[in-house]
């Protein structure tokens, strides 16, 4: 088996920062020009209020920025990010205020409180915290909801392309005319010499073809393993004295929903980089565990090697896991033992119409 790169992901726009400051400010401040216009206002005290109000902006969206690309370095989710990036503006905002609370102290003109309001750290801290949470709402609308719709909008681009890709690999790389070419060849071989055994391998290349071209996105995870013991059949009938294959998979799994074909590049792989190099044993399991759906792909060939050039299974992999379940790290591909480990992780919930 061979390691593939992770495909980046949605990042925050300046342009959405720099939008969310004009109409968080002129929100804000078109009040208190009103006020100031029919004079409920010194001029002293809008100017003032102009500035704490700029400044308190860009504080918040500079928390935010500096949260939300930190958090995304460390791998986050784009939901987490934006979370711990909005809930960080709640602890900046209310900084803003004491310095508020302090420049009142100094002179009472200069203050967001009005003058029969308590100028007292308790009274401070709340009025903060309450204006902290309705312009962390207000933020997280007009900076983040683009950045969801924009990643949405390329899930379902890149669903299509990786889709399409799919289908291409399933039919051109993945059930390549090489190996298909040599399963003939074997057939061939086999006429004379074992009828019974010519028959079975020309019957397990038709069934795989056939079922292949039937399914849809998803499918159930017997289908799945039905469709990948006949393949796994067909290596098997080839490499009679070096190939065998173990099935270990909990009947509670098989009802379950998974993308079509997500296992067939980690048991090509496992096949011609890992058991036919190795002491040729290759371990299929599908397991339940809680709200989780784990299939792994096992073999007892050489060490993990660095990535083939034009291999694209299992980045196809990694994607359609991150497109079709939303979970950013349900694959991984490790040594551990003697043994080349290859799992995928699912939300057992995981539907689709078809299933």
């Amino acid at each position: 088996m061979n390691s593939d790169e992770r495909s980046p992901s949605p990042a925050l726009s300046r342009g959405s920062l720099v939008q969310a400051f004009a109409i968080g400010y002129v929100v804000w401040f078109v009040p208190v020009f009103v006020r100031w216009a029919f004079a409920s206002l010194s001029t002293r005290m809008v100017a003032y209020q102009g500035l704490w109000i700029a400044l308190l902006y860009v504080l918040a969206l500079g928390t935010i920025w500096i949260v939300y690309r930190a958090a995304r370095a460390r791998g986050l989710s784009l939901k987490v990010a934006s979370a711990l990036s909005l809930a960080a503006t709640v602890p900046a905002m209310m900084i803003s205020y004491l310095v508020d609370l302090q420049v009142g102290r100094w002179d009472a003109s200069l203050s967001l409180l009005r003058p029969e309001e308590p100028r007292t750290l308790t009274y401070a801290l709340a009025t903060a915290l309450f204006d902290s949470v309705a312009i962390a709402t207000f933020l997280a609308a007009i900076v983040f909801l683009p950045v969801f719709a924009r990643a949405h909008e390329e899930r379902n681009h890149e669903l299509e392309r990786v889709s399409r890709e799919a289908e291409l690999l399933r039919f051109r790389a993945h059930l390549e005319p090489h190996f298909v070419l040599n399963s003939l060849n074997a057939v061939a071989g086999l006429v004379e010499d074992d009828p019974p055994q010519a028959r079975e391998l020309l019957a397990a290349l038709g069934d795989l073809f056939r079922e292949a071209s039937a399914f849809h996105v998803l499918h159930r995870v017997e289908d799945e393993i039905e469709w990948l013991k006949r393949y796994v059949t067909i290596h098997e009938l080839r490499h009679p004295d070096v190939l065998r294959a173990s099935w270990e998979v909990d009947p509670d799994t098989l009802a379950l929903t998974c993308p079509a074909l997500i296992l067939q590049p980690l048991v090509e792989n496992a096949v011609k980089h890992g058991a036919l190099r190795g002491g040729g044993h290759l371990l299929v399991r599908a397991a339940l565990d809680g709200g989780t759906l784990t299939l792994t792909v096992e073999d007892d060939g050489p060490e993990l090697g660095a990535p083939r050039a034009g291999g694209r299974g299992l980045t196809i992999v990694k994607r359609r896991l991150q497109l079709e379940s939303e979970r950013e790290s349900g694959f991984e591909l490790v040594r551990e033992g003697a043994r080349t480990v290859a799992r995928v992780r699912l939300p057992a919930s995981l539907r689709c119409a078809h299933a």
